[in-house]
């Protein structure tokens, strides 16, 4: 098995994604990595590693891709990007099992979909990312402006990858203004009724923002625009919070101490933000594993994600997915054992 890894992409590149290579590699002596990035710097990173190095494959590329660039030319106008060759051996390469990448995020979607391709029959492949609790959401931000067929397809992926993930069917709710069943825009309220008659779905209707973070749902399906800003208002508003109570447990030396007595409680608190830097957003419906990682990701989340490609490649993601689609377009199929 072989997974990809951009050495060059995110905030702490190439320092973090070399340690996270090390670590994956030293762990598993079956896995085998492809790293695409600069040669000195692999060689030199792993100059005193010769048991983990004899097991990478180096890809060079000159750069990066940056936030700066954009998503729909970087592949033409940084031919030897980290990113760029990683998309071009993907779509070469048999071998090849699933990329990780911190890079951005826009380029990373149209890099995947110009490149790889959509599985037959997926609409719009679909970015899911993890909520703080545990839950979580799809579509991010792949797809600003969607169809209620679109939805309904999300749904049907998040089914399949949330089964073989846990083992159980998930809750699936509609990101709404309102949970009756009648709120909402043209689209959320077509992809109700939509939602509704699939009864291969448990779905449990529409979910507010602010009870999104609750045990109401596994998994919330919306469109890209929806999502994202949903997503990063959550992020900003508690980055928000936060700052007050620094600011105020600062304001004299009584509430220093209260804090103290309360920094049990805060780190436990601070860890379910945690959870959505360190967790991996896999796009669904590509023809490969593509799993992206926050831009600000160290080490462990890069690592987590190179385990997380492995797993969902034994787990045949891919061909799970894509017989879940085949079904829902000719429904009188049956699932192939």
């Amino acid at each position: 098995m072989k997974i990809l890894l951009d050495i060059l992409g995110g905030d702490k590149a190439p320092a973090e994604p070399l340690l996270a290579a090390h670590r994956a590699l030293s762990e598993d002596k079956e896995l085998e990595l492809v790293l695409a990035g600069k040669k000195e710097e692999i060689e030199e990173f792993f100059k005193d590693k010769p048991e983990e190095f004899a097991r990478v494959e180096i890809l060079e590329a000159k750069e990066a891709v940056l936030n700066t660039d954009h998503p729909a030319t970087f592949l033409k106008q940084k031919p030897e990007s980290s990113l760029a060759v990683a998309f071009s051996a993907m779509r070469h390469r048999d071998d090849i099992d699933g990329l990780v990448s911190a890079g951005p995020t826009g380029a990373l979607l149209t890099g995947a979909v110009l490149s790889l391709g959509r599985i037959a029959g997926v609409k719009r492949p679909a970015l899911m990312t993890t909520l703080p609790g545990g839950g979580k959401i799809l579509d991010s931000g792949a797809n600003m402006d969607c169809k209620p067929e679109y939805l309904v397809q999300f749904a049907q992926m998040a089914d399949v990858y949330f089964q073989a993930i846990n083992d159980k069917k998930p809750r699936i709710g509609l990101l709404s203004v309102g949970k009756e069943e009648g709120k909402g825009n043209e689209l959320t309220k077509e992809t109700y009724a939509l939602l509704k008659e699939e009864k291969s779905l448990n779905f449990v209707g529409n979910v507010e923002g602010d009870t999104a973070f609750e045990d109401v749902c596994d998994v919330v399906v919306a469109d890209g625009f929806a999502g994202n800003v949903f997503i990063k208002a959550a992020e900003g508003g508690a980055l928000y919070a936060t700052g007050l109570f620094k600011k105020a447990m600062k304001r004299n030396i009584f509430a220093k101490l209260g804090a103290l007595f309360q920094m049990k409680g805060l780190k436990e608190a601070k860890a379910e933000f945690s959870k959505v830097v360190d967790a991996c957003a896999p796009l669904l419906g590509c023809r490969k594993l593509v799993l992206k990682c926050h831009g600000k990701a160290n080490a462990l989340p890069l690592y987590n994600s190179i385990c997380e490609a492995k797993r969902l490649t034994e787990m045949r993601m891919i061909e799970r997915i894509a017989e879940a689609v085949k079904i829902h377009e000719n429904p009188g199929n049956s699932p192939a054992e």
